[in-house]
């Protein structure tokens, strides 16, 4: 899985945004408003990549996050994601 648009993540000071970049900005129009943790995911997510690598990726950020934490904090932006379209197929 992958973002289906080229996005830039600009941090504002306790949150930060996503915008798209380069053609995709006619392809979308908007902004993601983001946390920390799903800043870092959406990162992630500009290369092919799977849930299980992003629990890894997650676990070495966040050592005192517990699995379910991760997991659950995975599953809900995923979903958040897959509802916008915003996830290549």
């Amino acid at each position: 899985m992958k973002l289906k648009y080229d996005m830039t993540i600009m941090n504002m000071g306790d949150e930060y945004a996503a915008v798209p970049v380069g053609d995709d900005v006619n392809k979308f129009h908007g902004m993601l408003k983001l946390n920390k943790e799903s800043a870092e995911l959406l990162e992630q997510l500009k290369q092919d990549t799977d849930p299980m690598k992003l629990h890894k990726y997650m676990k070495e950020k966040h050592p005192e996050l517990t699995d379910d934490e991760i997991g659950q904090m995975i599953v809900g932006f995923l979903n958040k994601l897959v509802r916008a379209d915003l996830l290549a197929k």
